[in-house]
């Protein structure tokens, strides 16, 4: 028994191939009256790499920065201002309206002489009520949410971090491009570009539910810090990709604890993908620190892909 599970061992070994780390020689920043210079030296697969790419003021200080982590209570007396604001317009001799916390919850009771008022300032509270609370969300970056098991929640809005930073991060595109054979093919700067993210150090994600955003870093933050978890990666690989070619369709694909990018080009054979609406989206992985070119992921995301354990945000 023990030497057939060491067989099946073995041949689990040589069927998945090993992926190395990329390791990330050396970071600094440098600010001068133009900018801050960003240097980066990492060891790949190919040898040792590097990239430099300065960002004007302007253009950092215009990038979105991380909002807070949501929190209920927040979100909650925001909406209460709200609603008591709204209160404060109707006569008492035509309604008086309670607005109370409980439970975490609010409670709002509308009384008076006349039904058809009472039922119009109910339904008023009641939009008041939808209008401040997505005012919150969008003021904090952030969108309703419902996981790969159906269950609705909160959660950072990537794709708007990715729009509003793409128009700010030409200088890094051009960099990339620098770097390149062919500057003009797509999968040549998709790999370069996961090679480089691959080695910036990463930071845990908590449980996309639990953490309420605490550990996202948004493109400025990931970048001035030299830091971010796999949310963090694949928004900014979104907005560098966006900022590349502005018709390239991608999706970010959200696993449990775990997210990657979908592209949309044509795949090869062995790529990884994903297929939405009858379209085909190459996978890739931003998170590091393995090195998984476009069309290479993790094993832990082949299973969830292969079990449909996913959701997706297009871009």
């Amino acid at each position: 028994m023990f030497k057939i599970l060491i067989n099946i061992a073995l041949i689990v070994m040589f069927i998945t191939p090993f992926k190395a780390d990329s390791q990330q020689e050396y970071f600094f920043k440098n600010s001068s009256t133009l900018g801050i210079e960003f240097n980066y030296q990492w060891q790949s697969e190919d040898g040792i790499r590097k990239l430099k790419f300065l960002l004007t003021h302007t253009d950092i200080d215009k990038l979105p920065t991380s909002a807070p982590a949501y929190n209920t209570l927040l979100a909650q007396n925001y909406i209460h201002r709200n609603l008591l604001e709204y209160a404060k317009t109707i006569d008492p001799k035509i309604a008086n309206i309670s607005i109370k916390r409980s439970a975490g919850s609010l409670n709002m009771q509308v009384s008076g002489k006349y039904p058809e008022q009472i039922d119009k300032i109910t339904a008023t509270l009641g939009k008041k009520h939808e209008e401040a609370e997505a005012e919150y969300l969008t003021k904090n970056y952030y969108v309703p949410f419902k996981n790969e098991m159906g269950r609705l929640t909160i959660k950072q809005d990537h794709r708007r971090y990715a729009e509003e930073s793409s128009n700010h991060l030409s200088g890094v595109v051009l960099a990339i491009k620098e770097q390149l054979n062919n500057p003009n093919n797509a999968r040549e700067f998709i790999d370069f570009t996961l090679n480089w993210l691959q080695t910036i150090p990463y930071d845990t994600l908590e449980n996309r539910i639990s953490s309420n955003g605490s550990g996202f870093a948004a493109p400025q933050q990931l970048l001035l810090n030299n830091r971010g978890d796999c949310d963090s990666k694949s928004t900014l690989f979104l907005a560098l990709l966006k900022s590349y070619n502005p018709t390239l369709s991608a999706k970010m694909v959200f696993l449990r604890n775990h997210a990657l990018v979908g592209v949309n080009m044509n795949p090869n054979e062995t790529d990884a993908q994903i297929v939405q609406n009858n379209l085909s989206y190459i996978l890739a992985e931003p998170t590091g620190a393995a090195q998984y070119k476009l069309g290479e992921i993790a094993p832990s995301s082949q299973i969830a892909i292969r079990n449909q354990q996913f959701t997706t945000e297009l871009f």
